[in-house]
């Protein structure tokens, strides 16, 4: 498994956000969000649950382990 396949792991087994990687709050009014301990990349995901956004240095770190190999 490469570095983004084990961060997506770690986060869809989270029991504290329930596999989603951020924390939502909203009252109809104001809308806000923060990751979860679990998501310390800020990996996004989609409404599939697909990523769709890592930050730079995941990314970074996911390029050097495939220039390795």
């Amino acid at each position: 498994m490469n570095t983004l396949e084990l961060a997506v792991e770690r986060i869809r087994n989270c029991s504290y956000c329930d596999g989603r990687g951020t924390h939502y709050w909203g009252n109809g009014e104001d809308y806000d969000f923060e990751n979860c301990e679990c998501n310390p990349h800020e990996i996004i995901f989609d409404y599939d649950g697909e990523v769709i956004w890592a930050d730079k240095s995941l990314e970074e770190t996911i390029w050097e382990s495939a220039e390795a190999n």
